[in-house]
């Protein structure tokens, strides 16, 4: 289906690529002592560092299949690793759906485990070499990840979002077989000869039938009035019919699962709709895809962080979990809007831990290293910590000159990226740290307070 229906490939590519492209982090947990850092060093680093063979943006896309196939199958391979003996997943090996089956307690119907269709080779069962037989591999439950999409409809099976989308298709094939078949008599129309007798129709007839492309035939004329053959004409009316149906099931294919946003390119073109409802479509369809991720988020974190964690750090350890970056686009948009009001803001009202969060969430969305962007605020507001420290006005204590300054030195570097961000240019070039606002360095130090008057002795103030 996906190698000959373009719209079914197009909303297999719809229903993944906002999760796959999504930003992933592993949240610790309270009171965490090192649980989310092992973690990460496991999941996120490459083998060669400690972490494991299979690359985390692959196993993330394989988990989307889900979506398709109802359930991914993965098979959990543990080692020890050298340096500080602790036990790590060095692969979660992505099983393929059409071989699995998934295991359950016959007693009591809890997840065990599944089994994988192999073919193993005759001689290892007693056969003559060459021989095969089809066979089964069990994996224990400690050694699988399944994950089920749609559980909250069937908590066994799993649901496909595509079911209504194959539907469609096979009916297009059958609509498709009919329309080509009306297409060949329209481009090879029927033809009927005539003759004073049947047998001389006959012989018309054959003789025009084996006419070829730029044949000759000779027939005797017919008299007056009178027509030696003719042609059955059939009117265009069905090709529309059969047009309608083909877009109807389109329609039906991206109606089912809440992307009817795709199909405004050709109601727009067709004069039939407007580009002015995709926003609220796709707001609502990626409102759709962030519930799909956190059942995801909770999978992975279920099934995957917390054996690893267990085993490493007991039952009593806090666990780490998965997370998704948000979906919005809308999001991402107010976000821009309000580090904007900050950064022109001649005096800020909020807490300097919550702009640093601020700054760090929009070089995320800026696509900037997230390391870099946090040394700039660091070495910015030291910075400017240690200018206003060494100049502290009379009366001030030296510590909140401090204070002063790297609240200053955070919103100097918020406003420099955001100017950077907004004339196109890269806020961090070269990888160095983001400079202070123009300017800000070279002003001078504010002049003292003048003292308060004191009252003349025996007069109240």
């Amino acid at each position: 289906m996906f190698r000959r229906d373009g719209i079914c490939s197009a909303v297999e590519m719809v229903l993944t690529l906002p999760i796959r492209e999504a930003d992933y982090s592993i949240q610790p947990a309270k009171g965490d002592k090192g649980e989310a850092e092992f973690v990460n060093s496991v999941l996120m680093t490459p083998d060669i560092t400690g972490g494991m063979q299979t690359p985390i943006q692959q196993f993330v896309g394989q988990v989307t299949s889900a979506q398709v196939y109802r359930r991914s199958f993965f098979e959990k391979v543990w080692d020890i690793r050298d340096d500080d003996g602790k036990v790590i997943l060095t692969k979660v090996a992505f099983r393929p759906i059409a071989t699995c089956q998934a295991r359950y307690n016959a007693r009591t119907g809890a997840r065990n485990g599944f089994r994988q269709q192999i073919w193993l080779a005759g001689g290892n069962i007693g056969m003559s070499a060459g021989q095969k037989l089809p066979g089964y591999v069990d994996i224990p439950h400690v050694r699988s990840f399944i994950h089920t999409n749609g559980k909250h409809r069937e908590p066994l099976s799993g649901t496909s979002e595509m079911d209504i989308c194959y539907w469609c298709y096979q009916t297009k094939l059958k609509l498709l077989y009919l329309w080509y078949h009306f297409l060949e008599n329209q481009a090879l129309p029927r033809t009927i000869v005539y003759g004073n007798d049947q047998p001389e129709a006959n012989t018309r007839a054959d003789d025009i039938a084996s006419l070829k492309s730029s044949g000759v035939v000779g027939l005797v004329h017919p008299p007056d009035g009178q027509k030696a053959f003719d042609v059955l004409e059939s009117t265009g009316g069905p090709s529309e019919m059969f047009e309608k149906a083909m877009g109807w099931l389109e329609s039906w294919q991206t109606h089912s699962v809440l992307a009817g946003f795709m199909a405004l390119t050709g109601s727009a073109t067709g004069g039939r709709g407007s580009y002015a409802l995709s926003q609220d479509q796709s707001s609502f369809y990626l409102k759709s895809r962030q519930a799909v991720a956190k059942e995801i988020a909770e999978s992975i974190s279920y099934d995957v962080i917390r054996p690893l964690v267990v085993l490493n750090f007991g039952t009593k350890a806090a666990l780490p979990t998965w997370k998704f970056g948000p979906l919005q686009d809308e999001q991402a948009q107010a976000l821009l809007t309000m580090f904007s009001t900050l950064a022109a803001a001649p005096a800020l009202h909020i807490p300097l831990q919550i702009l640093d969060l601020i700054t760090e969430r929009m070089a995320s969305i800026l696509q900037l290293d997230i390391d870099q962007v946090h040394a700039a605020l660091t070495s910015t507001a030291n910075q400017r910590a240690e200018q206003l420290a060494a100049a502290a006005p009379p009366g001030m204590p030296p510590q909140a000159a401090g204070q002063l300054g790297a609240l200053g030195g955070a919103v100097g570097a918020a406003a420099n990226m955001m100017q950077r961000a907004q004339q196109g240019q890269n806020p961090l070039p070269g990888g160095r740290a983001v400079p202070p606002a123009p300017g800000a360095a070279n002003q001078p130090p504010r002049p003292p307070a003048k003292p308060p008057m004191t009252p003349p002795p025996g007069r109240m103030a």
